[in-house]
């Protein structure tokens, strides 16, 4: 029986969407390609009717998985008055949210480090994501009236929700965000 190529489509963009939410949550290596397609409710052989390799997905993925996150957060940062969204993403990234739900969250903050390991072409398509999301910043604090280094910026940001994430104490995870917030705010200037 063939399936339309609707079908074909759908069922490709529910193994990216897993795919991208179990790397930010695992890790990259960590995922299988056998246990990811159990999770998406297919066998490891239908794989590579959507995918010629492994890493195609990965690259796949994290485009994907990037381009949603910064397209919600431009949502949300709509919805803020000028004048305070930046702030507001600086509080939104650098929230206990953010911090405790990884496979919705950041791909640069969950998988930067890991992906600084692939090949030429996967890291391609995700600097091309980590631009739109410099991009990003750089709206903002041209809508705030702000100057600031966009790169520094999301170092930043990046930078605290690794260590929020990593260290084994809460109080010291929180600390991180509480600092990572007044000290990025206090580097903007009009």
């Amino acid at each position: 029986m063939r399936y339309p190529k609707e079908h074909k489509e759908e069922t490709r963009r529910r193994i990216v969407d897993k795919a991208g939410e179990r790397f930010r949550n695992e890790g990259i290596e960590a995922v299988g390609l056998a246990n990811l397609m159990q999770s998406v409710g297919l066998t490891v052989g239908g794989f590579y009717a959507h995918f010629g390799s492994r890493e195609d997905l990965v690259a796949e993925a994290c485009e994907a998985g990037f381009a949603r996150t910064t397209a919600a957060l431009r949502s949300y940062l709509d919805t803020q008055p000028r004048g305070e969204r930046t702030a507001a993403f600086i509080d939104a990234y650098l929230s206990p949210q953010h911090r405790d739900e990884p496979g919705a969250g950041c791909m640069i903050a969950a998988n930067g480090a890991e992906l600084a390991r692939h090949p030429a072409s996967t890291r391609a398509a995700f600097t091309a994501q980590v631009d739109a999301w410099i991009g990003l910043i750089d709206a903002v604090l041209a809508e705030d009236g702000l100057k600031a280094d966009a790169r520094a910026l999301a170092a930043g940001l990046v930078g605290t929700m690794v260590l929020a994430r990593a260290v084994n104490d809460p109080a010291r995870s929180d600390a991180f965000l509480e600092s990572g917030r007044k000290s990025l705010k206090a580097n903007l200037r009009r």
